[in-house]
């Protein structure tokens, strides 16, 4: 499990990154968190916000995954969620799931600029 602390509504909470993450944000929103993380990632190239519902969704999904591991409630609820906090504790709160993600299964953040695309390998005579 991959975690971090960050403030949402006013509260220090945790947020957490595991295979629970993905199976609870299946359950409330019966899409697969892959799908969601590439309209995520299709949105923020056009400087949009993803669907809110959904986005909520993940960060119950992200909190339940830890809070639930340590048998404790969340510090925060959903109506919180949905009524106090701003757009930019929302917004802060995705990208820490998106990254916690890319940690979880070691994506690399960027590819080596010099690196040839398979298939397209120069030749050397």
């Amino acid at each position: 499990m991959i975690t971090k602390e960050i403030k949402l509504c006013g509260k220090q909470v945790t947020l957490a990154y595991n295979y629970a993450t993905e199976i609870s944000y299946k359950i409330l929103s019966d899409e697969d968190i892959f799908d969601f993380g590439q309209e995520v990632v299709e949105k923020i190239q056009h400087e949009q916000m993803p669907d809110i519902r959904k986005t909520i969704f993940l960060i119950i999904a992200s909190m339940q995954s830890y809070y639930e591991s340590k048998g404790e409630e969340c510090p925060i609820t959903d109506k919180e969620l949905m009524y106090e906090c701003t757009p930019q504790e929302i917004g802060v709160a995705l990208g820490t799931i998106i990254g916690l993600r890319s940690q979880f299964y070691h994506v690399p953040s960027d590819e080596p600029e010099d690196k040839p695309a398979e298939g397209n390998e120069e030749k050397n005579d």
